[in-house]
């Protein structure tokens, strides 16, 4: 028994020193892999090989000719346990350099591990060459001082081993080269060199830096200022400001002296006067202080410094300000009105906004999202960016426009209700491409306010901040538009402006049998389509309807980006007819300020001889009266069959009701039961009338449905289905004598809420049915057995629908 014990575990130790050792236990697995395998010339690739139980040793890898392959790092080493079991990998990695653009196959590469020899490889490496290209220049700083370097700083997409930067010499700069060029790649991987050089320059004045090249290309120009003396910076107390209050400003120079009598021009609103002590600044600058008291509301801004011998000088950056009056924070009015009451159809007009608000501001937008002109096609609304009043000087600045883009206001100061506010004035532009009242209200502005509260308490100066948003909407009278003066509307105008319009007409088919419909497609592209936008009448067309019946019914609509698309059926009247003609849309050119026509191009088509008795022959009557007499033929056989006038071709369509002559037993009541009796009879005869006709549709369509076992495979198997659906559907909807679209079967199926399954299979029907009648042989017995299948469905189901 001891024995056994011993045995078992000298198996077990035996095994765990065979788990552990190097290539015993776990099969040696090999990975390499080239990332990435595409690179541009200037940027590297990686050769990472991993090797499992290996021994630490870096495997070879021979050299290709284009290609430096260098070793990166050391090889990582990572111990894994598995189940009590030490598992050790090592990571070898090689940098991949090519020295040209092309196609590159690095070899395989052979590990051993153990006594077993692992290949992997070869590789292949495709390198591609960018295009050269200046991605800016930048000077740091752009003014300096006679003697005082700047650092020169330009970036080049693209590599060119070798090639260095072509510098120009500029009488006045000395350039030289700080070092090799940094070396980055933009995101799509393509290598970018940033340069790097100092600027001394040797005398005063402006240098147009230019002329810079690597491999040809040029750099961006640059211009450096050396100046007698460079403001450094500005730093202030603070920028925003109470009517009354003061904050400090200090100027940071170089190369003025402290007796340089330097003083600030003060804008309107502010009043500057001289601390009258100088202070030495970082770098070797020299520090001027300023007090800077507000006088009245607004945003004024100091630009300009005087020197002491009467020269005056801008600030590269002025110094900014924001002053209100005492009190909370807001905005107290917002008002517009436009230039004139009234513009013609095209003319643009002005609308001058004005804002006043109390508060520091940090930000603004205006938001046009709600206002009664947006999202109009035929209204053209564009900010005024260049807009200038000359009675009012106020600091341009940009904000918002919702729902997007930019707009330039000014921002000054305003008398409102007798005192100094701040006030933000700006102007909108709107041209009317329609002859209506354009609706001005909703126009909201957004202000970003920052007010500042200072209290002081037994020496102590207390200041807190609120920053809240402020919103205020204008509503402004409509603004009328009238037709362009002194010019009349030519025929066929429909109310359509633009500077142009594209007129694009198609059709379902061009080759179609007399009288049979044609889907004609219209897109209209321009400016001013939108929902309201109106096709050209074509029953007016003298050219069109000459050859072709136009259906008075237009369907579509649909508006995408600045194309609106029509659709009208049209039926060529004879054989004869060889084309579909150019159609005319008459429209407005408000630039030019005359009427032009768009013209589509003429579609050639071809028709065959043919006649269609069909839904226009439909004839329903549900009322009280008569239906008309039809004249019949004469029947040998002496049992005449009714008249098809409901227009399916069919003898079981005939008059759906008629009044019958007063029978012998009505006319005994008459004269046995006096005045009352008729009343009575009377009354009930209309409620008979009433309800006759729906019991005979029923019975009419009851008749339809079976005639559908009755159609044959003959060629004119999917005209008889087709005018047996038409009519039936025509009784269902109770609709007039006239063809049903697949527009308008979509139209009235949604409004009673079809399933999507049955509208579906409904317009799949009528277009197969519209499609086959117009084919040429017989049917099939098994598509005509599919298409009787589905026509009876769709039908009852259909019906079903129209009594709920």
């Amino acid at each position: 028994m001891a024995t056994d014990h011993r045995r078992a575990t000298s198996l077990i130790a035996a095994g765990a020193l065979l788990l552990c050792a190097p290539g015993i236990g776990w099969a040696a697995e090999v990975s390499a892999r080239l990332h990435p395998d595409t690179v541009y010339l200037g940027t590297q690739a990686h050769l990472v090989i991993e090797v499992e139980n290996g021994d630490g040793k870096w495997p070879t890898v021979e050299g290709v000719d284009g290609v430096r392959i260098n070793r990166h790092g050391s090889p990582r080493m990572v111990h894994q346990v598995f189940g009590g079991t030490i598992r050790r990998s090592y990571s070898y990695d090689w940098l991949v350099t090519p020295e040209r653009a092309g196609t590159f196959r690095i070899p395989a590469v052979t590990v051993k591990v153990g006594d077993e020899a692992i290949t992997r490889g070869p590789f292949t490496l495709q390198v591609k060459e960018a295009a050269v290209k200046c991605i800016g220049a930048k000077l740091d700083p752009e003014e300096t001082l006679v003697g005082r370097p700047v650092t020169l700083l330009f970036g080049f997409q693209g590599y060119r081993p070798g090639t260095q930067p072509v510098l120009p010499g500029i009488d006045g700069l000395t350039i030289t080269s700080m070092g090799q060029p940094q070396a980055q790649q933009d995101q799509e991987g393509v290598p970018v060199r940033i340069f790097r050089y100092r600027v001394t320059p040797s005398k005063l004045g402006t240098f147009r830096i230019k002329g810079i090249t690597f491999a040809g290309v040029p750099a961006d120009e640059i211009t450096l200022t050396v100046s007698p003396f460079v403001i450094v910076g500005t730093r202030t107390s603070t920028q925003s400001l109470v009517v009354g209050e003061e904050a400090t400003l200090q100027l940071h120079t170089l190369g003025l002296k402290a007796d340089a009598g330097l003083t600030l021009v003060a804008p309107p609103g502010l009043e500057i006067r001289s601390k009258g002590r100088l202070d030495d600044g970082q770098a070797g600058t020299t520090v001027f202080s300023f007090v800077v008291r507000a006088l009245e509301p607004g945003s004024p801004a100091i630009t300009t410094l005087k020197l002491g011998d009467g020269r005056q000088v801008s600030l590269k950056q002025p110094v900014s300000f924001s002053v209100r009056q005492s009190g909370d924070g807001g905005i107290l009015a917002f008002t517009g009105k436009a230039r004139s009451d009234e513009s013609a159809l095209g003319e643009p007009f002005i609308i001058d906004f004005d804002v006043f608000y109390r508060g520091s501001l940090l930000a603004a937008a205006l938001d046009l999202s709600k206002a009664g002109f947006a999202d109009k096609a035929y209204i053209k609304v564009e900010p005024l960016n260049d807009v200038a009043y000359p009675e009012w000087q106020g600091r341009p600045m940009q904000i918002e426009l919702a729902p997007e883009g930019k707009l330039n206001v000014l921002v000054g100061s305003g008398d409102y209700e007798g005192r100094k506010e701040q006030r933000m004035r700006f102007a909108l532009k709107i041209t009317p491409l329609a002859a209506s009242e354009v609706q001005l209200t909703g126009v909201r502005v957004v202000l970003r306010l920052q007010v500042s509260i200072r209290r002081q308490d037994v020496g102590f100066v207390f200041r807190s901040d609120t920053t809240n948003d402020y919103d205020h909407v204008a509503d402004l009278p409509p603004h009328r538009v009238v037709d362009p003066r002194g010019k009349t509307a030519p025929a066929g105008y429909r109310g359509a402006v633009g500077a142009d319009f594209m007129f694009v007409t198609s059709l379902d088919r061009k080759t179609a049998a007399a009288m049979s419909p044609l889907t004609l497609t219209m897109k209209i592209t321009g400016e001013s389509v939108g929902p309201q936008f109106q096709p050209p009448d074509l029953t007016e067309v003298a050219e069109l309807t000459r050859d072709f019946e136009v259906s008075p019914t237009v369907s579509g609509g649909e508006v995408e980006g600045n194309t609106i698309t029509f659709t009208q059926i049209v039926r060529p009247r004879t054989d004869r007819v060889g084309e579909l003609p150019a159609l005319p849309l008459v429209f407005y050119n408000y630039q030019k300020q005359q009427y032009e026509t768009a013209y589509s191009l003429p579609i050639p088509i071809e028709v065959r001889a043919g006649s269609i008795v069909g839904a226009q022959a439909m004839q329903v009557s549900v009322g009280s009266q008569p239906a008309p007499e039809v004249n019949r033929p004469s029947d040998p056989t002496g049992q005449s069959k009714p008249a098809a006038v409901l227009g399916a071709n069919f003898d079981s369509l005939g008059n759906l009701a008629r009044i019958e002559p007063l029978s012998l037993t009505g006319l005994l009541l008459v004269l046995v039961g006096g005045p009352t009796v008729v009343l009575l009879a009377r009354a009930g005869y209309v409620v008979f009338q009433r309800r006759r006709p729906m019991s005979e549709v029923r019975r009419e369509r009851a008749r339809l449905l079976a005639s559908l076992d009755r159609l044959g495979g003959e060629e004119r198997f999917h005209f008889q289905l087709a005018e047996i659906v038409q009519a039936f559907l025509r009784l269902t909807f109770g609709l007039p004598p006239g063809e049903i679209s697949a527009d308008d079967l979509g139209r009235l199926l949604d409004e009673r809420r079809a399933e999507s399954d049955l509208r579906t299979a409904a317009m799949s029907l009528l277009a197969e049915c519209d499609a086959g009648r117009f084919a040429v042989g017989a049917v099939e017995q098994g598509e005509r057995e599919r298409l009787i299948r589905q026509a009876r469905e769709v039908l009852t189901r259909t019906e079903q629908l129209a009594r709920n």
